[in-house]
């Protein structure tokens, strides 16, 4: 009788370690999912840590978060990030970002709700450049000469509009290009409206470190580009920084 209760007294501290071992690590399996389900699925790591009110409520102050790209960082309003495409596990390779036109700094409106309201932002793309792409003032200067359609016309906004033959690969585009000081500035329209609603002009632009950006904005507002353009530099210095190596 003594035996049996003292070999039970004995296996009780074994059993009861066990069961913490299990606990413990049912718990880490938990926080390791919940992190890794934020850091894939979740486009605001800091939307983890804003209250409902700021989440839910489209006047409540804005949250700022951290975009972290390979060579850059992005500070911006959660309210005005759209998309985040990155790496698994890793960081982003492509961001797209809603701008009011005309920029105010420390001012977030709400998003636009309807197509028609899309005439007045812009649409920024934040991605890390491709190693052989050209840019669209390389192609002006070397492959969209061939399928121009005649010569050029000078338009509002001291631009240069150019029309593609309708069999060439581009015959969905009008290029629009101004020059400035000997540079060329290109933008590609669209010639037909887009999913948001406006017909859509773009620009790019290399930013550094490998970056470069994508400006796209209502075709109504080409005259304007140069505006457009200082509004957006001013969004990236009070934005975007990059990041040394090390």
């Amino acid at each position: 009788m003594n035996w049996r209760r003292s070999s039970g007294y004995s296996h009780g501290p074994q059993e009861r370690s066990i069961g913490k071992m299990v606990a413990i690590f049912f718990g880490l399996v938990v926080v390791a999912g919940s992190f890794i389900i934020a850091w894939l699925f979740l486009a605001d790591r800091d939307l983890l840590f804003a209250t409902p009110q700021q989440v839910s409520n489209p006047d409540a102050p804005p949250v700022l978060a951290r975009y972290r790209f390979d060579s850059a960082e992005l500070v911006a309003p959660t309210r005005l990030v759209t998309r985040v495409n990155r790496r698994t596990l890793g960081n982003i390779v492509k961001l797209d970002l809603l701008l009011p036109w005309p920029y105010q700094p420390g001012s977030v409106p709400r998003l636009p709700a309807t197509s028609r309201e899309f005439n007045d932002w812009i649409i920024l793309t934040f991605e890390t450049s491709g190693t052989d792409e050209l840019t669209p003032v390389e192609r002006y200067g070397e492959i969209y000469p061939v399928y121009f359609d005649g010569e050029p016309e000078q338009v509002d906004g001291n631009l240069l509009r150019y029309k593609f033959k309708e069999t060439s690969p581009y015959s969905d585009l009008t290029l629009y290009v101004a020059t400035v000081e000997g540079r060329h500035i290109v933008h590609r329209c669209d010639r037909k409206p887009s999913v948001l609603g406006p017909i859509l002009c773009e620009r790019t632009l290399a930013l550094a470190n490998d970056m470069k950006l994508r400006i796209r904005f209502s075709r109504n507002h080409l005259e304007n580009w140069a505006q457009i353009e200082r509004n957006v530099r001013l969004a990236l210095a009070n934005m975007f920084r990059t990041i040394q190596p090390g």
